[in-house]
Parts: C-alpha cells; structure tokens; sequence
C-alpha cells in the first residue's frame, strides 16, 4: 500500500513560492539565451531624435530661402492679364516652376516628408501659368472677333448704303 503524503498549509506556501521562483529563473534565463543576439530598440531612441530634430531644422532653414522663390513665381504668374504674357516673362516664369520643382532634388539627403510638396507646388503653378495663358489666348480671339466683326458690319452697311443708291439711282432712271 501506498502511504498518501499531505503537505501542511505552511509546506504548500513553500512549494507554490519554490516553482514561482524556478518559473521566473527559467523565464529569465531562455530570455537570454534567446535575446542575446537582437539589439534593443530603446538604445538607439536618443540618437534618432536628436538626427530627426536635425533634419527638421536643416529642411525648416532651407524652406525658408525657398520662400523668396515660390511667392516671386506665383507673382509674375498672377500678373499675366488679358494681354498675356511677353516671351521673357513665360521663360522666367518656367525657370521658376522648374526652380520650385527641384528645390529638394540636388542629392541633399532630407527625410522630410514635406520635401514631397514642392514638386506638387511646381505643377499647380504650371497648371495655373497654363490657364492664364490660355485665357489671354481667349481674350485676345475674342477681341480680334470683335474687331472683325465691326469691319465686317461697317463694310456691310456700305454695301448696303452703296446698294440702295444704286436702286435709287436706277429707279429715277426707269421712271
């Protein structure tokens, strides 16, 4: 027969504290076994900051002396009028466009996502230097229509004012 073992409330206290202790030991011991070779991810926080903090000042400065570029453009395009504009004003206005779309395309290693902007400033300014010059083109039809249009009606009323003379004349002569 077998002789049944009881363990007192004292005894079980033990053991349950002796095999949370050999849980935490074999925990902390596959963890370094496993873990030795990963590097941690919370050494390298610091640095990476501080080079983001970087990058943000070096982009915020260099966006400043694009400034200068982007409000000239997008003035010598607002000032086109009706007239449109002369070749030396459309070639500055392109070299402006092209400017702004490769202000961030030198080689310089900015990791600013706000760099992706600029390329899409550069193709609104050239949709916007395209309708202005395509309104002047309008324009300038219209008042060319217009012109002839009165040429048109002045010579067709001389014709006609040449035309009742004409019957005028040939009536008197019937009668």
């Amino acid at each position: 027969m077998q002789a049944q073992v009881t363990l007192s409330k004292r005894e079980r206290h033990y053991q349950f504290l002796y095999l949370i202790l050999m849980l935490l030991t074999a925990l902390i011991f596959m963890g370094i076994i496993f873990l030795r070779g990963f590097e941690s991810p919370f050494s390298d926080n610091d640095i990476i900051s501080v080079q983001l903090l970087e990058e943000k000042a070096k982009f915020d400065q260099k966006q400043k002396s694009s400034f200068k570029v982007l409000d000239s453009t997008f003035s010598m395009i607002n000032k086109i009028t009706d007239e449109g504009a002369q070749p030396f004003e459309e070639n500055n206005i392109m070299y402006g466009i092209n400017d702004v779309a490769g202000y961030y395309q030198n080689g310089e290693n900015i990791n600013d996502i706000r760099k992706e902007a600029y390329p899409q400033i550069a193709e609104f300014y050239k949709m916007y230097f395209n309708d202005k010059k395509i309104i002047s083109s309008k324009t300038e039809n219209i008042k060319n229509f217009e012109k002839q249009f009165e040429e048109c009606s002045i010579g067709f009323k001389e014709k006609k004012s040449q035309l009742f003379q004409r019957e005028t004349v040939l009536n008197s002569r019937s009668q």
